[in-house]
């Protein structure tokens, strides 16, 4: 019996300061896409898009050393300015990457597009051996679109497996100022929440043993808030951090120092559907890098 699909994804988030027609066009014109697509000190001497539902790819990306590494794939949806759906598999014996099926769906949000990348591999064993590369690589060739369209942040990638999400993110900050902002409850209260929301207060007592209890109401004030509270497990300052929810469930989070930037890893047992969680961490994410750029 094959695995679910959740366990073969990898869904990374990403909005960037250009409108939706702008990103939809940059991912659907041969000239751009040959622009950004390949990861970074990669080419693509060859770009050809068929795009049209069973319309061919063909994209060939050149290595700094020379070496050409062909890929091929087809286009299965094309709704214009709202979502992709097509195959991608490397040619020859090696066959890298194996065939994956990328899910791409466009979101405006007034003049900034937020895009949803979903790769979905056949095997769980395919999404083990390709996770790493794909994660980096994505976010080489995401950096490169932004810099294409103009301006850009930082793209969260996401992964499900069973009943635990992990988000990973890097960080324009030093990993103390990282781990400063993600437990001081100055700090907190600008950035913990999800869209709509906000924290009008917290209290941490950083150390294992330690509670912590941070609020969480609309930001219109149509409800009665609540508290998201716990303890702390485990504190490697400013390494790792591992918090138990009052109903038992598990939030690690770790910051590893990648050249002055900060790599964060944030692993939650998920409550909730996968989607909500999925969309509510990232948000939480994404104005956690807004509070960050204010502090640099």
């Amino acid at each position: 019996m094959s695995e679910p699909a959740s366990e073969r994804e990898l869904v990374t988030t990403r909005v960037f300061d250009a409108p939706r027609d702008l990103v939809f066009k940059a991912w659907t014109d041969p000239k751009q896409m040959a622009q950004w697509f390949p990861p970074k000190d990669f080419t693509a001497p060859v770009c050809e898009l068929d795009v049209r539902p069973g319309g061919a790819i063909r994209i060939h990306m050149r290595g700094p050393d020379g070496s050409v590494f062909p890929g091929k794939g087809v286009f299965r949806e094309v709704v214009p300015s709202e979502r992709l759906v097509f195959t991608f598999e490397g040619e020859g014996p090696q066959r890298i990457p194996p065939l994956v099926l990328m899910t791409v769906v466009f979101e405006a949000q007034g003049a900034r597009t937020k895009l949803t990348i979903t790769h979905r591999f056949e095997t769980v064993e395919d999404l083990e051996a390709m996770r790493g590369p794909t994660n980096e690589g994505l976010g080489q060739s995401l950096d490169k679109l932004a810099a294409l369209l103009g301006r850009g942040g930082a793209a969260t990638t996401t992964e499900i497996r069973g009943r635990t999400l992990t988000l990973t993110r890097v960080f324009e900050a030093p990993r103390e100022l990282v781990f400063q902002a993600y437990t001081e409850p100055k700090h907190i209260v600008k950035w913990a929440f999800a869209n709509d929301w906000e924290s009008p207060y917290a209290e941490t007592d950083v150390r294992p043993g330690g509670k912590f209890r941070i609020g969480m109401r609309p930001a219109d004030h149509s409800q009665e808030g609540f508290a998201f509270e716990g303890t702390y497990r485990e504190v490697a300052v400013p390494e790792r951090i591992v918090q138990v929810l009052g109903d038992g469930r598990v939030i690690t989070t770790t910051f590893a120092n990648v050249q002055g930037k900060t790599k964060l890893t944030l692993t939650v047992e998920m409550e909730m559907s996968e989607e909500q969680e999925r969309q509510g961490w990232s948000q939480i994410l994404e104005h956690f890098a807004q509070h960050l750029a204010t502090l640099r």
